[in-house]
C-alpha cells in the first residue's frame, strides 16, 4: 500500500466512532438507519462517518431497492488489510499489506501448504451445516497460529529494542552529527547504497560516500 493510501486509512481509524462502524460492516454489509440503531448513534452522525470512510476508500456503497418506501444505500467495506506500526526509542516501522481475494484471485500459499488440505476440505463439504462446522473448525486454527505468531513477533520486537539501545549508545559517542545519522539509517535500513543515504537523509552524494568510507574504517570494518 503506498504512503498516501496508507495516511488515508488511518485518519479514518484514528476515530473510534468509525472503528465500531467498520467492525459492524466486518461483519455484513449494512445501512445508515440500520447502523445507528444498532450502535446507538445519531442517523446523520453514521451518515457522515460512512461518507468520510467512503471518499478515503476504505467503504463502498450502492443504492438498493426498498420493499416498503424508497431505494436505501447499502454500505460495505472495500478494502481487506493489515496494518502494523511498531513505536520506540531508535524504531518506527508502519507497514500495509492488502489480501484482498477476490473471485478468480490469486490463490493463497496456505493451500499449498498442510493447512490447504483442510481449507479445501472444508470448503468441499457436503453440506452447508457440515461445510460451517469444518469452516469454524479451521478459522480456530488459523487464529490460534496467527497468534503464535504475533507471540514470536513481540519476543523478537524486545530483543531488537535491547539490541538497538546498546548500539545507540555506542553510536552517541561519535561526535559528528552526520556520521551518527548514517550510522542510524543503515542499522535501521540494512542499506548502504550511497543514494539511498543521500536521498532519505537529504545530504550530499560526495558526503555521504566520504562518511561510508569512515565507517567501514573505524565502525564497521
Amino acid at each position: 500500500m503506498k504512503e498516501r493510501e496508507l495516511d488515508s486509512v488511518l485518519q479514518v481509524i484514528e476515530n473510534p466512532v468509525r472503528r465500531r462502524i467498520i467492525k459492524r460492516l466486518s461483519q455484513e454489509p449494512s445501512y445508515a438507519l440500520q447502523l445507528s440503531k444498532e450502535l446507538g448513534l445519531g442517523q446523520p452522525l453514521v451518515a457522515k462517518h460512512l461518507s468520510l470512510m467512503e471518499k478515503a476508500g476504505l467503504v463502498t456503497s450502492a443504492l438498493e431497492s426498498s420493499p416498503n418506501g424508497p431505494e436505501r444505500r447499502r454500505y460495505s467495506l472495500a478494502k481487506s488489510i493489515s496494518i502494523t506500526m511498531d513505536v520506540a526509542p531508535h524504531l518506527f516501522k508502519e507497514r500495509a499489506i492488502s489480501f484482498d481475494t477476490g473471485p478468480g484471485g490469486k490463490t493463497p500459499k496456505q493451500k499449498d501448504a498442510p493447512l490447504g488440505k483442510l481449507v479445501r476440505e472444508a470448503l468441499a463439504a457436503s453440506g452447508e451445516k457440515e461445510r460451517l462446522s469444518q469452516i469454524s473448525d479451521v478459522l480456530s486454527e488459523i487464529d490460534i497460529r496467527i497468534g503464535t505468531v504475533e507471540e514470536e513477533r513481540v519476543d523478537l520486537l524486545t530483543v531488537r529494542n535491547e539490541l538497538m539501545n546498546e548500539a545507540a549508545r555506542i553510536v552517541g559517542n561519535l561526535e559528528d552529527h552526520d556520521t551518527r545519522r548514517v550510522v542510524f539509517y543503515i542499522l535501521e535500513e540494512h542499506d548502504r547504497e550511497v543514494s539511498s543515504i543521500s536521498q532519505s537523509l537529504d545530504m550530499r552524494e560526495m558526503v555521504v560516500r566520504s562518511i561510508l568510507e569512515s565507517i567501514e574504517r573505524d565502525i564497521f570494518g
